[in-house]
């Protein structure tokens, strides 16, 4: 889940961190494909400490994206419809079941488990084509926002175009994220970074460079992520952002 920028709290600092670990090269391939109706398989068989090189093929008609979830460290993958990418991922020395979230964002959503018994190999890596880039250094302006079930408030409605920090707050009880998402005129929605993750009582900040246009300030958590039951996004935990000239 994209854009995502340098200025990170400690939410995403331990995810971003593995970004430039080892890539997939070497590891034993596995194909996962996303088509219109979601991403198959749902489950993935593997051994503590193995390789993987995650084969990742859109052949639906939305641009896709790949990311681990509930702790799992897999960076934010972006696949274009049409295209393959290839994130490499290594299994941790304890195995057990980790969660990849395969998603078009605002839309279809499947949670892929790897599962896998006791081993031994390398601590978790992962790595991607299309890794979020980042900007750094001051903002041009600066958005609080509040989440909660299932409702985003933010104190602006828009912003000029520029390096825009926004900074959330869960007042909920359970655990949200927030997601800045650029709306397309042929309907698709970008995702252009997001601050994931935060716990109740909890918040985050990222720095997002936006260009003009309409956005949406959401939460895209689906069921089986974050111990949620339902899809926060139509649950109407959305709402409407614009970015000026």
């Amino acid at each position: 889940m994209n854009r995502i920028v340098g200025a990170l709290t400690a939410l995403s600092i331990a995810t971003l961190a593995v970004a430039c670990a080892s890539s997939g090269e070497g590891g034993r391939e596995v194909t996962i494909t996303q088509r219109d109706d979601g991403c198959t398989p749902t489950r993935i068989e593997a051994t503590a400490g193995e390789k993987l090189k995650l084969v990742v093929k859109n052949e639906s008609g939305d641009d896709y994206e790949v990311e681990g979830i509930d702790g799992t460290k897999l960076e934010e993958v972006v696949v274009p419809k049409g295209r393959t990418r290839t994130p490499g991922y290594s299994v941790p020395d304890s195995g057990g079941t980790f969660k990849i979230k395969c998603y078009v964002p605002a839309g279809t959503s499947t949670i892929i488990e790897i599962v896998a018994g006791a081993g031994g190999g390398p601590e978790s890596t992962i790595s991607g084509d299309d890794e979020p880039g980042g900007v750094s250094g001051p903002a041009d302006d600066t958005v609080q926002v509040e989440l909660s079930e299932y409702v985003v408030t933010a104190d602006k409605e828009s912003v000029k175009a520029g390096a825009i920090k926004f900074v959330a707050a869960n007042a909920g009880t359970a655990v949200h994220e927030l997601a800045v998402l650029k709306k397309n005129a042929d309907g698709s929605i970008d995702n252009q970074g997001e601050i994931e993750d935060i716990d109740p009582g909890k918040g985050g900040e990222v720095i997002l460079e936006l260009e003009p246009g309409d956005y949406e300030l959401a939460c895209v958590i689906v069921p089986g992520e974050a111990g949620s039951e339902v899809d926060h996004y139509q649950q109407g935990m959305l709402v409407a952002f614009t970015v000026t000239e």
